[in-house]
């Protein structure tokens, strides 16, 4: 069954974006009277293709159930060097977080220059739109311009919970934190790690060091390892 992230026009009927017209209706060539699926302010629906003049507009007949995790997982990630956040961008969507912000950490390599850190943000968010549509996401993750580890720790506070996994921290993991909360942040640090003196910052700010295990993740994977551990044990990977 075809997704397409669609606009609402009333309570019965939506249109679809430009772009999503576009490969509607030269890609995959559909018609007035297709079947469909419609992603819509974060629901899912089934729905058929009314007109394809001068919008392509959708009949919504059933809504699906929702794809989105219970929890809300901001995930803030040091900015990683080379095509890592492609990755990142890609495969934490796929497991189900819902903001990802960008942080410039001290030992980070890479920055983000004023100059094209909005074509960035606009690569990143593409990316989040194809893989939230590919597997079969309600909503698409928003991807941030970076912040300053200052104004994360002014963030972390709007949290229910916000975990950083460090790997100088043991014995202490993601299961022993988690009380139930809704709104979780995940803090990763860069390929360098975090330093001490940033993880004080951040438990100032109300954060808490757990451990992903005896093993060692690269700044690529750690954050993907921490939200499906989440997931996991909130009972949304069932």
């Amino acid at each position: 069954m075809h997704r397409f992230f669609a606009e609402r026009l009333d309570e019965e009927t939506a249109v679809l974006p430009p772009e999503e017209e576009n490969h509607a209706l030269r890609v995959l060539r559909l018609n007035a009277g297709d079947e469909c699926q419609a992603l819509l302010e974060g629901r899912v629906y089934t729905a058929v293709i009314r007109e394809t003049s001068p919008r392509v507009a959708l009949a919504l007949k059933g809504e699906l159930p929702s794809p989105e995790p219970s929890v809300n997982i901001t995930l803030y990630q040091g900015i990683p060097k080379g095509d890592k956040m492609d990755f990142i961008a890609q495969k934490c969507t796929e497991a189900g977080v819902r903001r990802i912000v960008p942080v410039e950490f001290s030992r980070c390599v890479a920055r983000w220059e004023s100059k094209d850190a909005a074509k960035k943000q606009a690569r990143y968010q593409r990316i989040a739109a194809e893989a939230a549509k590919q597997s079969g996401r309600a909503a698409v993750p928003e991807i941030a311009l970076p912040l300053s580890l200052k104004a994360v720790c002014m963030e972390i506070v709007k949290h229910d919970l916000a975990l950083v996994p460090w790997e100088e921290e043991h014995g202490n993991g993601i299961r022993a934190n988690w009380q139930g909360e809704k709104d979780v942040a995940v803090i990763i640090g860069p390929e360098g790690g975090i330093s001490p003196e940033e993880i004080d910052q951040l438990k100032a700010a109300g954060a808490k060091p757990v451990t992903l295990g005896p093993r060692i993740f690269r700044t690529e994977t750690a954050g993907l390892a921490a939200v499906i551990s989440l997931l996991t044990i909130s009972g949304d990977m069932e």
